[in-house]
């Protein structure tokens, strides 16, 4: 009969609750980077949809600034696949005249990046549609409230319009082109 003593029992449990605590401290050390990194590049890509929204903005209104008539202008985006192997969503938002371009990593709710639209060269009134259900003057694009990352017919989208109570205004919005 073999006789195990305290002494190696507690050894052996002391053994595990180190390993233990060493592969949960690993873990937690390997997502903090993970998510560092996941921030960056939402930052990143929040930036480049921003300075491509202010960029149709401006062309539209030096395009149609004048005119009373008006096309839709529209820029392909190129949004990477995926965020370090997380799919991403981009969309746009207003808030008390400021519009901002918000991106969102899928199931992570603090990987997130909210970077404010440059409009501050413009003398238009810009409104964001946020909306599926608006028709545009080139039928190919289709607007949506959101785009999904690493779609390669991804655009932002740009139209002068005529609204009853505020006159002409500049619509902008994300969508995807339909070839």
């Amino acid at each position: 009969m073999v006789h195990v003593s305290i002494q190696h029992i507690i050894g052996t449990a002391a053994l595990l609750v180190l390993v233990i605590s060493l592969a949960y401290a690993y873990h937690i050390v390997v997502t903090s980077v993970q998510i560092g990194a996941i921030r960056v590049q939402t930052s990143q890509v929040a930036e480049y949809v921003a300075q491509s929204v202010s960029d149709i903005v401006s062309l539209t209104e030096f395009a149609y600034g004048a005119l009373e008539e008006s096309g839709t202008v529209s820029k392909s985006l190129k949004l990477p696949p995926d965020l370090s192997g997380k799919p991403y969503l981009v969309r746009l938002e207003g808030e008390g005249g400021s519009y901002y371009v918000v991106v969102e990593v899928s199931g992570m709710s603090d990987a997130y990046a909210r970077s404010p639209i440059p409009l501050r060269d413009t003398t238009a009134v810009v409104r964001i549609v946020a909306s599926e259900n608006f028709n545009l003057s080139d039928a190919r694009v289709k607007p949506k409230p959101y785009v999904y990352g690493g779609n390669p017919k991804a655009v932002v989208w740009c139209e002068k319009a005529w609204l009853e109570d505020q006159g002409y205004v500049i619509l902008v919005g994300l969508g995807v082109r339909e070839d």
